[in-house]
C-alpha cells in the first residue's frame, strides 16, 4: 500500500511539473499576441492553468507529499527549448497553434494518468476529471481562435 502511495505522489508531481510547464509556455506566448480578444483568451488559460496547480499542490500535500514547486530540471531546460522556439513565432495564428499542440500534451498526460491511477479516491478522482473538462474546453476554444483566424 505504501508503494501505491509513492507512485500516487510520483505521478501527481509529474502532472504538477507539467502544469508548471504549461504555464511558462502560455505566458511566453501571451506575450506574443496582438488580438485583445485572444490575449484575454490566454488570460483566463493561464488563471485555470494556476488553478490547477493549486489542485494538484493540495492533493500533494493531502498525501504528505511534497509538492513541486517549479518544472525540474529536466523541466527547465525544456522551457527555455521552447522559449527558443517561440521566438521565431509572430502571428497569433502561430501563437494559437503553439498553444494547442501544449494542451494536446496536457491532455495526454492527464489521460496517462488517469488510465495507470484508476483507483483514486472520489475526491481526486473528481478532481482530475475537472482538469481534464477544463483542457478540452481550452482546446475547443483555441481551435475556435483558430478557425477565425485563419
Amino acid at each position: 500500500m505504501e508503494n501505491q502511495y509513492e507512485e500516487i505522489l510520483e505521478a501527481l508531481n509529474q502532472l504538477l511539473k507539467g502544469t508548471h510547464m504549461g504555464a511558462f509556455v502560455f505566458e511566453d506566448l501571451a506575450e506574443k499576441i496582438s488580438s485583445h480578444e485572444l490575449h484575454t483568451e490566454f488570460r483566463e488559460i493561464l488563471k485555470t492553468l494556476k488553478h490547477h496547480e493549486e489542485i494538484l499542490t493540495h492533493h500533494i500535500e493531502r498525501l504528505h507529499g511534497d509538492p513541486a514547486d517549479s518544472a525540474g530540471i529536466k523541466g527547465t531546460i525544456t522551457d527555455f527549448m521552447e522559449m527558443m522556439k517561440n521566438m521565431l513565432i509572430v502571428t497569433d495564428v502561430e501563437v494559437i497553434e503553439e498553444a494547442t499542440k501544449s494542451i494536446e500534451m496536457a491532455i495526454k498526460a492527464v489521460n496517462d494518468f488517469e488510465d495507470k491511477h484508476f483507483t483514486l479516491d472520489g475526491e481526486l478522482q473528481k478532481e482530475i476529471q475537472i482538469i481534464k473538462d477544463d483542457y478540452s474546453a481550452i482546446y475547443h476554444a483555441l481551435h475556435k481562435f483558430l478557425m477565425e483566424y485563419k
